[in-house]
This record gives structure tokens, C-alpha cells and sequence, in this order.
């Protein structure tokens, strides 16, 4: 299996259903799932630029268009972005009440230096 975002990411996001038949690379999380993952990226220090919402229909997940992103400001640290962008995850999570649906959650990853530690 190759790498997605990194191995700490990977191994977080892919408790998830691969959504490889849709041609994304990446896994889409239950409710509660998602939540945790959140919480997991966010003491990793990784923050969370966006996600996609899909329906779950049998065993396949299916693209519902919904989405939610966070930019990081100017003049943003890091560390106030990571806390932002966390919180507004969960909330869109939290306000998203439609039954069967999945999180697919888009980290920020800094190309070139390691994230699997």
C-alpha cells in the first residue's frame, strides 16, 4: 500500500472507507471516527484545511458536493491556525446531521519535510 499524505496521517485517516473507487486518494470517516481523527491530527500538530462530505450507500461512499475549507490567515500562527481550523472541522462535523454520512478530512501537509513522526 503506498503513502497518501504520511504514515501518521495515513494511519489515522484510513480507518475510514477508501474512496479509491471514486479515483480520490484518500478514506472518508464515519461521524464519531472523524471527530477522533480530528483530535488525533490536532495533537499531532496538523492542521486541517477542509473536507468533503460523502453519503454511504451498501458499502460504497458516494459524493454528496458538500464541503467546508479553512484558510490560514497572513498573519496567522501556525498554532492559532491549527486550534482554528481543528474547531471548524468539528463544528461543520457536529452541524452535519444527515444519517450514513462520511468525512474525508484534507490535512495540511508540508511537502518536503517529514510528517510520519
Amino acid at each position: 500500500m503506498s503513502i497518501v499524505w504520511s504514515e501518521r496521517i495515513d494511519t489515522v485517516l484510513g480507518r475510514g472507507i477508501s474512496l479509491d473507487h471514486l479515483g480520490v486518494q484518500n478514506w472518508a470517516l464515519g461521524h464519531d471516527d472523524a471527530l477522533h481523527a480530528i483530535y488525533e491530527l490536532e495533537a499531532f500538530g496538523i492542521a486541517i484545511l477542509g473536507g468533503d462530505v460523502y453519503q454511504l450507500f451498501g458499502e460504497k461512499a458516494e459524493q454528496t458536493y458538500d464541503s467546508w475549507y479553512c484558510d490560514q490567515g497572513a498573519d496567522e500562527s501556525d498554532s492559532v491556525f491549527l486550534k482554528r481550523s481543528s474547531d471548524k472541522a468539528k463544528n461543520y462535523i457536529l452541524s452535519y446531521l444527515m444519517p450514513k454520512t462520511l468525512f474525508a478530512l484534507v490535512p495540511k501537509i508540508l511537502w518536503g519535510k517529514s510528517c510520519s513522526n
